[in-house]
């Protein structure tokens, strides 16, 4: 009885999946400079790291360069090696401040309606593996967005690649939202309509099919044939 049930809870999920992809109102997401804030989140959790002294004096061992403040490698702006800041992000990613990430400007807004009018977003996000911080980001993105909003939830490794999240939707021909040029890339490779977000670190990228937007206005506009 309990296998039947398991069974049926796996047919159920299966059936609404396939119902989400037949209606094609669906629109594939990043979600870190995409949906929530993150590169200035990171930098006030690095300015905010510290640790004692044997003699009980604060220490804050992060202070951004002169110069850098602007920089979006991470690595550049605090004066770190590579691995060095990959251990640092892994723990932020994974910590409670995924709790308190705020929304990029407007999305609020469009991506409601977007709900509103019909469609479903799914996340496909290398965040971390950690499940705590995995439930924690679902709570951030229902508290901002709605409980309802999303579906389906691709959360990786922290910078993980995302073609094998992709490869589920190959020839769909479903809408995916980045802003990184990369992953960007991938999507199109899956026969998916790449969007990336503007942002300085990106301005440097241009593709023919791949759409560049400001925010979720445009993404809007996008699905009404506006644009």
């Amino acid at each position: 009885i309990k296998n039947n049930g398991r069974l049926q809870t796996l047919l159920n999920y299966e059936w609404q999946v396939w119902k989400m992809l037949r209606s094609n109102r669906i629109i594939l997401t990043d979600v870190d400079g995409v949906l929530l804030e993150w590169e200035n989140h990171f930098t006030q959790w690095m300015l905010n790291r510290h640790y004692f002294t044997d003699t009980g004096d604060k220490i804050y061992p992060y202070k951004l360069l002169p110069d850098k403040q602007n920089t979006y490698e991470m690595a550049e702006r605090f004066g770190l090696s590579i691995s060095e800041i990959r251990k640092e992000i892994r723990e932020f990613n994974k910590s409670a401040w995924m709790g308190t990430q705020l929304p990029m400007p407007d999305s609020q807004t469009w991506v409601k309606l977007l709900h509103a009018e019909g469609w479903t977003l799914i996340p496909i996000t290398s965040q971390t593996s950690d499940i705590p911080a995995q439930l924690l980001r679902k709570k951030r993105l229902g508290e901002l967005f709605g409980d309802h909003v999303f579906q389906n939830y691709h959360i990786l490794d922290t910078g993980a690649d995302k073609n094998s999240a992709l490869s589920e939707f190959h020839g769909t021909g479903l809408y995916w939202v980045e802003d990184k040029p990369k992953n960007a890339l991938c999507g199109l490779e899956y026969g998916l309509k790449p969007i990336i977000v503007d942002h300085p670190y990106n301005r440097d990228f241009s593709h023919p099919d791949i759409t560049r937007v400001n925010n979720w206005k445009d993404i809007h506009d996008i699905t009404q044939n506006k644009r």
